[in-house]
């Protein structure tokens, strides 16, 4: 009996201690976030390759400053999916990022385009479930930090493959293994618009890893006592769940409209009013062309208030050609890419001083360069007669001078008779 009273009073205290643990167990049992951060590229496979800049080495530099930034927050580990320059597939990536049971992966990268014609920064995201939702939210706050550092944003964007699936791996294969991803095009290496924010080198790529782990401490809320910040209440969009695919706009522009406002004689300006609008996105560039659309300008930046917004409206003004017609027309590209031409409009040519002096520089070079050019016949000609005449001229010069000899030889001649006669007298 007294064993069992024994048993009965240490089982009861066993489970007041337990009680009394459970405050403290409860504050133990919140799992830290597991960030993945995947440097794009690596080994033989280079990446971009832009005047003498690499993409996998860049990327790896924002990671290594990305981790260093991260861990400094408080309840978050951090992982790279490679550490040293090593050829990794993409399923190998996603494979680590599921293994170290990560609440997200961010692959990072430098962008190029095929015509070195685009520029600003974007991110990918899967385009299914919570993929997408995870991903729009965490994006939104990555994009506000591009805004913040004077970038241009391209926007949040999804892509399909002909199979439906995601078109880039990393993220396909993320979703397949039940990891949150989102692919981060930093910046465009080929464009001149883009190049200040990375080509100070290495210090400079630095400050993109900090400006990532400042989105992702702001995406999950984090702490750090070292930094003294504290993003518990960071607000996240309000993203709308979708049954299927989240598909790219395929659409273009619906509006492209041209007006000329006014033609500024001496600063060889035209002042021109252009509207446009896509329903299913926001205006991201336009340009401009004189010949009718056969050739057109550099991409110009649309105003846009905020990243995913775009002005319905704008006044430009454009350096004109004044000495011919031109054909003026506007090209307008929404944030998928997709373009619209606009009207046509044709400006008769305009005297002005800029364009009188332009014409002056224009004939004067003309002028310069002019030749008329002969076959071999006529060549032959114009030899054979260059050659007689230059004879003939060698004769006259030949006769002028003999002639002059002789009389200089009869002046003299004459000069001495008379003195001899004086002599004689003498």
């Amino acid at each position: 009996m007294r064993k069992k009273a024994f048993l009965k009073a240490y089982l009861f205290l066993s489970v007041l201690l337990f009680c009394s643990l459970i405050p403290n167990i409860s504050v133990f049992a919140d799992e830290p976030v597991v960030v993945v951060i995947d440097p794009g590229h690596g080994g033989e496979n280079l990446g971009a390759e832009y005047d003498g800049y690499t993409e996998k080495k860049m990327t790896m530099v924002v990671a290594r400053a990305m981790k260093e930034e991260l861990e400094k927050y408080d309840g978050v580990v951090v992982y790279l999916t490679h550490e040293t320059d090593v050829d990794m597939s993409l399923k190998e990536r996603a494979e680590f990022a599921k293994e170290k049971h990560a609440d997200f992966l961010y692959s990072l990268h430098f962008n190029a385009s095929v015509k070195h014609n685009l520029f600003g920064s974007e991110v990918w995201i899967p385009a299914y479930g919570d993929y997408y939702v995870k991903g729009y939210q965490f994006a939104e706050i990555q994009m506000q930090e591009f805004e913040n550092i004077g970038l241009y944003s391209r926007g949040i964007k999804t892509k399909l493959n002909d199979k439906g699936t995601d078109y880039y791996g990393i993220l396909r294969q993320c979703t397949e293994l039940e990891v949150p991803s989102a692919l981060i095009e930093h910046c465009h290496m080929d464009q001149d618009n883009d190049k200040p924010f990375y080509q100070q080198g290495e210090e400079q790529w630095k400050e993109f890893g900090r400006m990532d782990a400042e989105a992702v401490a702001k995406y999950f809320g984090l702490k750090s006592g070292e930094k003294d910040t504290d993003y518990s209440n960071y607000p996240k969009a309000s993203v709308a769940w979708q049954e299927g695919a989240v598909e790219p706009d395929k659409t273009p522009p619906e509006i492209s409209e041209i007006e000329l406002l006014h033609v500024d004689k001496t600063s060889a300006k035209l002042k021109v009013h252009i509207k446009a609008s896509d329903s299913n996105s926001y205006i991201q560039y336009y340009k401009y062309s004189f010949d009718g659309g056969i050739t057109y300008s550099d991409l110009q930046k649309w105003p846009r208030p905020v990243w995913n917004e775009s002005e319905p409206e704008t006044t430009c003004e454009i350096s004109a050609i004044y000495d011919r017609e031109i054909d003026l027309r506007i090209c307008v590209y929404n944030g998928f890419d997709g373009w619209t031409e606009s009207n046509c409009i044709t400006i008769e040519p305009i005297s002005s001083p800029k364009a009188e002096e332009s014409v002056k520089e224009e004939k004067k070079e003309y002028r310069e360069i002019t030749y008329t050019p002969v076959n071999d016949t006529d060549a032959e000609t114009i030899y054979n007669k260059g050659a007689l005449a230059g004879v003939i001229i060698s004769i006259v010069l030949i006769s002028i001078v003999i002639l002059a000899l002789l009389f200089a030889v009869i002046k003299m001649l004459l000069m001495l008779k008379p003195h001899s006669k004086t002599r004689k007298k003498q």
